[in-house]
C-alpha cells in the first residue's frame, strides 16, 4: 500500500528521524509488506451413532487482518498533517472576527528535517507483521427428542501479532526533568512521545458452551446457552475502542492480565411464544372473540452475567515517568472483596493495595478485579390485527430492562480518590416503546 502523491511520512525509531515517502526509507510504502499470510481451514463432521441422532463436530481456521489504527496513519505526520493554534482571552478583546476569515495555516519547511522530526510523531514498525488468529473447536450435538437439541462445545482461539501502542520514548522513573530520562534524548533531543505501532500484542481464549434449543412447536421456540470463558491479553482494550500504551514500555509481559470483557460465566434465555388464541391457533380460532383475543406473541431474552474485569490505578502518580499507560499501585493481597462483604460504596479491598516507592512502578497486574454482575431482561408483546384479506395492522411493545433493575457500573479504581471503590453509575433504567405499522 502507498500514497500516490508521497503525503506520507514515517519516524525511524532507529535514527529518531522522520522519513518521507519518495525521498527516504526502503520504499514508497515506507513499511515491508507482509506477504506469507497463509491461511489454512479444516472442518470435520463424524456421525457417532446409527441413529444419526449425535454428531462430531471439530475445526481448525487460521486468518489474518491489517488493523487500520485510523487515528494514527501515516499521513497524520509532518510535513502533510499540521495545525495553527489562536490563542484568545475572553477578558481581552478578540483577535480576530470570524467575519474576517482565519489566517491560513503555515506549513513546516519541508527540507529541515530537524524540525520535521520533533514533537509527538507517528511511527510504524517497518516490518509490521499481520495479525494472526488461530481458532480451533471441538464439540458434540445430540437431537434428544424432534424438537429438542443439546449441544456442548469447546472453542478456543490464539491471536498473536496484535498491533499495539507504545511509546518508546517513554522517560524513566526518576527524580527531576522528563528529557534527559527519554530514550532518545541522546540523537534527538526534540522529539517527545513516539507512538510506535508494533506486533506488541498477544490474546488468547478458552471457553466451553453449551446450548438447549426447542425448535418451533406448539407455538413455542425457546433456547439456554451458556459459556465458560477465560480471555487474556496484554494488548490495549482490544474490543472497546481503546489502545492506550503499557505502565512500562519496556515490560510487556507486566500487561498480560484478564480483558475487561472476560466475563467467567454467561447465560442468556431467550423465546418466542405464540399465544393459543385466534385464527390458526388451538383455541378460540373463529369468531369475534378470535379477532378480539388472538394473535399475540409474546418473545424475550434473558441475560445473566458475572463482572467485567478491571484494573486499579493511582490517583497520584509516583513512577514521574511521562508517556506511559498511567501508574498502578502494588498488590499485597487478593483486593476481591466476598459476596457478603463488598457493598457499591465498598466493592473492592482498598487495603490490599499500597502506594509504589517514590520513581518506581507498581506491581499490581491488569485485570485482578471484578466487577459486578449483570441481569438484564428485554421483553416484548406482539400483534398483527387483519384487516380483510389485504390489509393488516402490527402492533408492537416493547421494553428494555423490563424488571427495571440497577445493574452497577464499575467502580472508581483510583487510589488515593476519596470515591475510590464506590460505584457511582447503572446502566440504564428500563425504556419502553409501542409502536403501529400499516400494511397495505
Amino acid at each position: 500500500m502507498r500514497c500516490t502523491y508521497n503525503r506520507w511520512s514515517n519516524f525511524n525509531v532507529t535514527t529518531a528521524q522522520l522519513e518521507i515517502a519518495g525521498k527516504d526509507g526502503p520504499n514508497r510504502s515506507l513499511r515491508y509488506l507482509d506477504t506469507n499470510n497463509v491461511a489454512p481451514r479444516l472442518g470435520i463432521t463424524y456421525m457417532l451413532t446409527s441413529d444419526r441422532k449425535t454428531v462430531l463436530r471439530m475445526g481448525f481456521g487460521s486468518s489474518f487482518v491489517e488493523a487500520g489504527q485510523g487515528g494514527g496513519q501515516l499521513y497524520k505526520n509532518l510535513p502533510f498533517f499540521y495545525s495553527n493554534v489562536l490563542a484568545t482571552d475572553q477578558n481581552a478583546a478578540p483577535v480576530l472576527r470570524l467575519s474576517q476569515g482565519l489566517p491560513a495555516p503555515a506549513p513546516p519547511d519541508a527540507g529541515n528535517r530537524a524540525q520535521l522530526s520533533g514533537g509527538n510523531p507517528n511511527a510504524w514498525d517497518y516490518r509490521l507483521r499481520s495479525t494472526n488468529t488461530l481458532q480451533w473447536s471441538l464439540g458434540i450435538q445430540r437431537e434428544i427428542l424432534t424438537d429438542l437439541l443439546f449441544d456442548v462445545t469447546y472453542v478456543g482461539t490464539r491471536t498473536l501479532g496484535l498491533i499495539s501502542n507504545i511509546n518508546v520514548n517513554q522517560s524513566v522513573p526518576g527524580p527531576g526533568a522528563q528529557p534527559p530520562r527519554r530514550p532518545y534524548f541522546a540523537i534527538n533531543p526534540n522529539v517527545t512521545n513516539i507512538t510506535y505501532r508494533t506486533n506488541m500484542g498477544a490474546a488468547k481464549y478458552h471457553s466451553l458452551q453449551g446450548r438447549v434449543e426447542k425448535r418451533a412447536r406448539g407455538g413455542l421456540t425457546m433456547s439456554l446457552a451458556y459459556t465458560w470463558s477465560h480471555y487474556l491479553a496484554n494488548g490495549g482494550n482490544i474490543n472497546g475502542g481503546g489502545n492506550s500504551p503499557p505502565q512500562d514500555a519496556r515490560c510487556y509481559r507486566c500487561e498480560w492480565g484478564s480483558m475487561p470483557e472476560d466475563r467467567r460465566h454467561v447465560a442468556v434465555f431467550n423465546h418466542v411464544w405464540e399465544l393459543p388464541f385466534g385464527r390458526g391457533r388451538r383455541f378460540v380460532s373463529t369468531g369475534l372473540g378470535s379477532w378480539l383475543i388472538g394473535g399475540w406473541n409474546v418473545n424475550g431474552i434473558w441475560s445473566m452475567a458475572t463482572g467485567e474485569h478491571f484494573t486499579p490505578g493511582l490517583a497520584a502518580a509516583v513512577s514521574n515517568s511521562a508517556g506511559g499507560g498511567g501508574d498502578r499501585p502494588n498488590r499485597i493481597a487478593d483486593g476481591n472483596l466476598s459476596k457478603g462483604s463488598r457493598t457499591i460504596d465498598r466493592w473492592f479491598d482498598l487495603g490490599a493495595f499500597a502506594t509504589p516507592a517514590q520513581f518506581t512502578f507498581g506491581n499490581a497486574g491488569r485485570g485482578i478485579l471484578v466487577g459486578p454482575g449483570n441481569f438484564n431482561v428485554d421483553a416484548g408483546i406482539h400483534r398483527q390485527f387483519p384487516i380483510g384479506e389485504r390489509y393488516k395492522v402490527t402492533f408492537r411493545w416493547e421494553m428494555f430492562n423490563a424488571f427495571n433493575r440497577a445493574n452497577f457500573g464499575l467502580p472508581n479504581t483510583a487510589l488515593g480518590n476519596p470515591q475510590a471503590g464506590q460505584i457511582s453509575g447503572t446502566a440504564p433504567a428500563r425504556i419502553q416503546q409501542a409502536a403501529l405499522k400499516f400494511v397495505f
